[in-house]
Parts: structure tokens; sequence; C-alpha cells
């Protein structure tokens, strides 16, 4: 494959005396890299290498300019936008700085394209007054304001220009418009110098000035890297701007035009591969890869459409790729540490009177780096948070958390304040990389290292700004900038560019030639990029003044496209297909475009995951040796309801639970949880009833309990949680909830003993525990629990559990004393109150018949529901005598080393 560079560097050596003395001008920086690469391989003998320019580059030279940061230009213009608007109006940086980029990017576009700025404003003034007529005769201050903004801004326009000007400095489109009017004098000061250009496509007013100027002198060139297929197409985008320039430089007038080619027709292997979503794509690029060979991989070029997917692509390259040769750079915004600024961000904005809100401390926490940098600490402060169930984080908290009188550096400058002060800000985060820099290993942490040098630059750059102007006067408007910052701010990968595979966006493609082509994201909206649009300047206005609008803007991107495929042999082109939002996902026309060409034989495939069908097993857990003996000192210890509860649910969690210990994941509960409300309910009652204990219980009894309940309640959630709010959202309804459910149920006693109900309640929480003597046991086996209140009701023994939850009577009825044992604890209700009543039973505290049962507080209505078996609510010694056999029966199985630990075991 012959490229296009090889192609000019053999005109120019064959047509041109002395190569070194020319001046080429290419489309971009890579571009010229690869140019002198190829002029170096194409000599015979050494020369002077000649000058090679991107066109930025040569333009710079040609202005005397050199181009301002858009930091420097945002505060530029907001100097301009202070002098000229009237005192009243004038608007804080912050809400400038909204507008202030969009209006940046029109001043640059009209600069490039050498249009009037007085004329074109005043048009752009009439416009938005047409837009804000009103048949009313008075508008309103805000649209007055609006409109004698968009008056002077050809005031803004020049002041902000002479402040840039004075600085020896100027925005790129400014640049562009100095070069275009000094282009004459720069000719007449290089008579004798050649210039050549090549490899350009889209030009701006300024580009064409300059380029024309220079060809008119007779002593410079240009080769454009055309083809006849799309040249012969006036409908084809990619070749808009070159029939443009035919048809309009008077320079083609009586020059040929250099130089159209017929690669394109040329035989070539054309693959379209759809994938779902963007990490699909960069695993399926991995895969594909790992199929090349090493010299395959040198004639290669990944082409990004969508640049964010550079790092997980990256991060999927296979083994076999040693070299690669990344044009762009990783955006410093894509690096993990930019998740750690944020969230450090997070975690000082939303600081309050209160407090640090705790999930922003542990998300913080968790950071793999600030792990590293605290080690214990970060999980002592964790768990403290946990185990207290802190909402808000304070220092004195910190000190207890940690034991400590004098906090460590790391957590002082982690936990600092900002207080709205962006210079404190900036401090902060400086310290933060100090000591993130000195706690990392140079050999295992060179990326971490060369991304924090990355946010050290930065944020010296704001500081430095922050010491030169007063703009930035919050710690919003700071995080907005550091934000746009970091934007345009890039890690630089060390690679060579002329071996390996080489990756790159599409703009760093041009005039460049590979073997192999394979192009990413290739949909609407990406490839190209639609009508989205950064402007503040209107369609027709655009259109009248000959600036370039979304059409024009696609073209570019038609172009650069196609060139890519012009000279290549193997084109594997990747679109994603996923719905996102309130679409799908669509194919780039491009696509449609080879297709319905029909020139070359098109493959094409659908990239999915493997899927391997296979029936998951019932997980079973074998009882080994060392569970038995687990088994053995926890029937001793003793077994409770919930213990076997949770067995009868499911046997797999309760050896989960109760052989290893696992418990459950301890969390924050800034929304009290269901089980925490029936702690609450339990601790309530038994505080309110305990007075009364043993006595006759009456309407008096009741009423002194109703007036204690918001108290009670209170000092409960108080015991619980060491700062929960509950004057407002979910926490203020269960707090009602729970306050309202104890009055209903103390209603509910105050009317039974109104109809004459005698109560008297033994005993509140009682302690159980018990031993179970039956020969067939594996081992020694204890009972226990706690029973939440035992009466005489007219006479009549009750064993009552509470219930926060909904329970049926159905629930508490079986027919068959097998029924206990039903699959997925069916029957697990009704199996733990014959468990109390059993172990009541055993102690010899109560006397029997006896009636055992829930009262639920979501079924308050129901009363009480008492377990059933058949009609019958009776419980006798004879009926704890037949549950003894199924409680033996449960507990054997629990303990046979033949029974396996199995999810779901159906009795």
């Amino acid at each position: 494959m012959q490229s296009f560079i090889e192609d000019i560097i053999t005109k120019c050596i064959e047509e041109l005396d002395d190569i070194s003395s020319v001046a080429f001008i290419v489309p971009s920086r890579r571009a010229g890299s690869f140019l002198r690469n190829r002029i170096a391989l194409h000599l015979e003998k050494s020369i002077f290498s000649p000058e090679i320019y991107s066109i930025e580059e040569f333009i710079e030279y040609l202005s005397g300019l050199k181009q301002a940061s858009q930091t420097d230009q945002v505060f530029a213009l907001y100097q301009a936008y202070l002098k000229i608007t009237p005192p009243e109006e004038k608007e804080s940086f912050s809400v400038f700085y909204g507008w202030a980029q969009t209006i940046l990017s029109d001043f640059n576009e009209i600069d490039r394209y050498l249009v009037d700025h007085t004329s074109f404003f005043d048009y752009l003034s009439a416009i938005q007054d047409l837009n804000h007529w009103s048949k009313e005769k008075d508008t309103t201050t805000l649209i007055k304001n609006y409109l004698k903004f968009w008056k002077l801004l050809p005031e803004y326009y020049t002041h902000f220009t002479s402040i840039l000007l004075d600085a020896n400095t100027a925005h790129q489109g400014l640049i562009y418009r100095k070069a275009a009017e000094d282009i004459e004098y720069y000719i007449n000061n290089n008579e004798h110098k050649r210039h050549v250009f090549l490899g350009f496509n889209a030009l701006n007013t300024s580009e064409q000035h300059l380029i024309q100027a220079l060809l008119a002198t007779g002593n410079s060139k240009i080769y454009w890297d055309a083809e006849a297929h799309f040249m012969n197409n006036k409908a084809h985008e990619a070749s808009l701007f070159m029939r443009e320039h035919i048809k309009n430089w008077p320079y083609f007038k009586s020059n040929p035009f250099e130089t159209i080619h017929t690669h394109y027709n040329e035989q070539k292997e054309i693959t379209i591969t759809e994938v779902t979503q963007g990490l699909q794509l960069a695993k399926y690029i991995g895969n594909h890869l790992a199929t090349y060979s090493k010299e395959k991989l040198n004639e290669t070029v990944l082409v990004l459409g969508d640049e964010s997917l550079l790092l997980p692509i990256i991060n999927a390259l296979p083994k076999n790729i040693k070299n690669i040769n990344v044009t762009m750079g990783i955006p410093l915004r894509q690096t993990p540490l930019a998740s750690l600024v944020e969230h450090f961000f997070t975690l000082k904005k939303e600081y309050n009177k209160k407090g640090f809100y705790y999930k922003n401390v542990i998300t913080l926490l968790q950071q793999p780096i600030i792990h590293k940098l605290l080690l214990d600490q970060s999980e002592l402060i964790i768990t403290a948070i946990q185990q207290s169930n802190i909402i808000y984080v304070n220092t004195s908290d910190l000190e207890e958390m940690l034991h400590t009188e004098k906090l460590p550096e790391a957590i002082l400058i982690l936990f600092d304040l900002w207080e709205d002060t962006p210079a404190k800000a900036i401090k902060n985060c400086l310290e933060l990389i100090q000591i993130l820099k000195n706690t990392l290993d140079p050999a295992e942490d060179a990326l971490n290292l060369e991304y924090l040098f990355g946010f050290y630059k930065t944020f010296n750059k704001l500081s430095t700004l922050n010491n030169t102007h007063t703009y930035i006067e919050d710690i919003p408007t700071f995080i907005r900038f550091y934000r746009d910052t970091i934007s345009s701010e890039t890690i630089d990968l060390q690679g060579d560019p002329h071996q390996g595979l080489q990756i790159m966006g599409m703009l760093e493609s041009r005039l460049l030639d590979f073997k192999n082509v394979i192009i990413t994201s290739i949909n609407e909206g990406i490839l190209p990029a639609g009508k989205s649009s950064n402007s503040y300047i209107p369609y027709d206005l655009k259109y009248a003044h000959k600036l370039p609008t979304y059409q024009e803007k696609d073209a570019v991107y038609a172009y650069h496209f196609y060139r890519l495929l012009h000279r290549s042999e193997a084109i594997h082109l990747v679109y994603t297909s996923a719905t996102e939002g309130v679409g799908t996902t669509e194919k780039s026309r491009f696509i449609l475009q080879l297709e319905l060409e029909g020139i070359h034989p098109i493959q094409h495939e659908v990239a999915t995951p493997p899927v391997t069908m296979t029936t998951v097993p019932t997980q079973s857990i074998t009882k080994t040796d060392a569970v038995i003996e687990r088994l053995r000192g926890l029937f001793a210890s003793g077994l409770s309801p919930s213990a076997l509860g949770t067995y009868l649910r499911n046997p797999l969690d309760f050896y989960y639970k109760y052989v290893l210990g696992i418990k459950e994941l301890e969390e924050v509960e800034e929304i009290v949880a269901a089980n925490t409300m029936g702690t609450i309910i339990h601790n309530a009652l038994e505080f309110l009833y305990k007075p009364y204990v043993n006595a006759l219980l009456t309407v008096a009894h009741i009423d002194t309990m109703l007036s204690k309940i918001t108290p009670v309640i209170k000092a409960q959630f108080d015991l619980i949680f060491k700062s929960m709010n509950l004057s407002k959202g979910k926490n203020l309804i269960i707090y009602e909830v729970i306050q309202r459910y104890l009055v209903n149920f103390l209603a509910f006693e105050k009317q039974s003993i109104q109809k004459g109900d005698e109560i008297r309640i033994i005993q509140l929480e009682q302690q159980l525990q018990t031993p179970l003597q039956q020969s067939q046991l594996p081992f020694t086996t204890v009972l226990k629990g706690t029973a939440d209140r035992i009466e005489i009701r007219n006479g009549e023994v009750r064993i009552i559990d509470y219930k926060s939850g909904s329970v049926e009577p159905k629930d508490l009825t079986i027919k068959e004393w097998q029924d206990l044992l039903a699959p997925e604890g069916k029957y697990e209700k009704a199996f733990q109150i014959l468990l109390y009543t059993y172990m009541l039973y055993k102690s010899g505290n109560i006397s029997f018949p006896a009636k055992a049962g829930i009262i639920s507080f979501k079924r308050l209505k129901n009363g009480f529901m008492p377990f059933k078996f058949g009609k019958d609510n009776l419980i006798t010694e004879e009926t704890l005598l037949e549950f003894e056999k199924v409680l033996t029966q449960l507990i054997t199985e629990i303990g046979s080393e033949e029974c396996v630990f199995e999810e779901y075991t159906v009795k």
C-alpha cells in the first residue's frame, strides 16, 4: 500500500531541487510526525530537515500571537463584561460563567471565518428583538436587560479582544484573523520560500484566504487527497468542500486540482459488527485484536468514534499487543482519581451544621487509595458509624471512633472544613494530593502517581487563577471551574508513533493511511454528530454569513470517515444497538451509504457474549466433623424459636447464620427498618406495662399508659439511634405509625376491660430456657427464648407473641402435626408460639389448658389470634406431647450427620 504521504513525497523529490527548503503545512502535528518519518525513509542522502508545520502552528507563526488558555479567555471576557455592563445589570461570575463558554465559541467562529463583527452583532441583536417582540407596550425588566445584553455584544467583543492583544495573546479565531490580515507582509518577506499544503479538506475563511494568497505567488503547491468516486458524485457530502474550492478559488481557473485518486474502488474486505453497548464493544475489540499478528498490528489503526471508551478499550486489549501508541492521551476526568476527587467534593459540599453526611463519609473512606492511606482507621470509622447508627459525623465523633484526642494528619486533611472559601478548598486539595503521593509506592503505583501529578498541575493552575483574579467567589463556582479545567486535561501516554497498534480519534487520522482500519461507535449522533450545537447564533444567520452549520460539520466527518477507507484493505466497523433513554441508538448513515453503494462486499456480524445454558443445582452443604462439632456447641448453648424458624424457611440460611456465624451486613438506618420498628414497639410495651405486672388492669392504668406513649417512644428512638431526625420524611411517618399502633392497641385493651374482661399480666419479656431430653437426639439440646407476654384473661392462661408485621388466622391453623414442618416455613409462626408454650410447660410456671397466639399490629381488628389444631384452640399437655414429637424430629434432622443443609428442603 502506497500512502498519500508517500505519493506526495515522491512527487516533491522529483519536482523540487531542494526539499529541505520547503515548508510543509499539514492538518495536524500527528500528520507532521508521519511526514517527517516518511521523508527520512525516501531520501538516499542526508539533508537538513524541511520545515513542517501543522496548520495551527503555521497560522500562530504568521500572527505572532500565542493562544490564550480557555480559562484566561473566560477571565478576560468577564473583565470586559464588568467594564461595559451597567452596575445594576451585572451578574455574578458564577452566573456569567454559565454562558461565557458559548459566547467564546461564537467569537472564535466569527473571527476564523473573517466575519465583520459589527454588522454581524447588529444583525444578531435585531433577531433577538424580533424574537421578543410583543403587542404589549411595556416589556418586562428581564426582557429589557436581555435585549440590552445583545446590543452590548459588539462592545464586549471589542474590549475582550483588546485585553487579550495587550497581553500578546488571542483566542484561536483571532489568531486566524490576524494571520489572514498579515499574510501579505509574510509573503513580501519570504518571496522565495516554497510552501506545500497537503491533505486538507474543510477550510475556514481565514485558511482559504492565506492559502490562496500563497498559491497566487506561484511558489507554492497544494495537494488534495480526493477520490474520483466522491468528486464525481455532486450529492456526496464527503467531497462537498473540495467541489466548492474548485468552483470558488481563482487558483483553479488556471491550475489543475491535485490530486484525485481511484483507490476507493479497489478491492476491500468490509465487516460491519453490531454490539449491544459500549463496554461490550470494548471487550469485543479486545477479543478481535487478539487474533492479529505482530506484523498485522503494525499496519492497523483503531479509530474511536466515542473517545470516552478509550480506558475501557485499553483495559480490554489482549496480552499479545505489546506496543500501542495512543495519540489522544487519557482524559484526566476519566481516571479513577477523578472519581475520588468528586467524592471528596461531595463530602465537603454537603456538609452542614450537623456534620458530614455518613454516606459521603463511607463512600470516600471506601475508595481504594484512601483505604491505603488510612489503613485500619477507615474500617474503625465505618464500623463505628454503622454500629452507633450515626447519620452526621463531626470531629468529636471521629476522635471517639479512633480513641484519640488528636486526629492524625490524614484525617484532618480529609475532614477539613472549606467554609465556602475557594482558596482554602484548593489548599486542602493540594494537601490531600501531597499526602497521597507520600503514601504511594513508585514501583507499584506508577500509574496512580501519574494521575496525581495531573491533578497536582490542575489545582496549581486553579490556585494561580484564584490568586490572580477575584471572581471565583464560592465553592460551587470553584467546582465548576475545576470540572471545566480537567475536561481538557489529559495524561499523555508514551508510545512509538510508527510501530505497533495505533489508537486515535477521528480528527487525528487526517492524512494518515493504514492497511487495516477498525472504527468504533459508528452511530448516528457520534459519527456524524448530528444537529448538536453549542452556539447562540441561529441557523439562518450562520447560513447567511457562511459560518459552518451542523451540515458542514457532518460533511467534515464524512470526508474523514471515507478517507480512512481509500487505501485500506481490511475495514472493520463496529456500532452499538443498545436502547438508551427514550430511543434506540441507530447505526450511522455512513454504514447505510456503504450498503447502498454496493461497490464492496460487506459481511455483517452480531457480536454477543457467549451464553452457557446450565442448570443450577440445588446448593447443599454436607455436614463435616467441624460442622457437627459446631452444631454440638450450638445445641448445648440453646436453640431459639427464631433459629428453628430460620431452618424451616431455608436450611441453608440456618447454616450460614447459626453454624458459620455470618451476620447480616450492618448498615446505618437512616430510615427506620422493619425489624427495628418491631423492637421499638416491644420495648415500649414492656416499659408501659411493667408497673402493672401481677395487678388487675383497670381503665385508669390504660389511661396512664396512653398519656406516656409519646415520651416512651421518643426515649426508645433515642436509645437505638444517636441522631435520628423524626421531624420530617419517612421517619416521621414511621414514628407516627408506631404511635398509632400503640394507641390503637391500648384503646383495644381499654375497650376489653370496659366490656368486663379481667386481665392480669403474669410476665413480660419472660426469659425461657429448658433442656430437651429425648433419647433419639444426636447430642445434648437446650431450648431458649423470650415470651413477649403471659397473661390470665378471665381465668384463661394466654401466651402472646407481638408481631408488627401482618399475620392472618390461617397462618396459625394446622390440620396435621407434620404441617408444622411444611416447606419454606409456611407455619413457622405457629411453630414458634407452640415452642414458647412448650418451654413454659417444661418449666412448670403455668397451668394448662392454655391458649397461645399472636397479636398483629397490622391486623389489630383480628385481636388475639390463637393457635388451632383443626377447630380446637386449647393447648393441653397432650397437645404439647404431640408437638414434642415434631420438635424432636426437626432437631434430630438438624443434628443428623446424614442430612445435608439443602436449600428449600421439603420435609
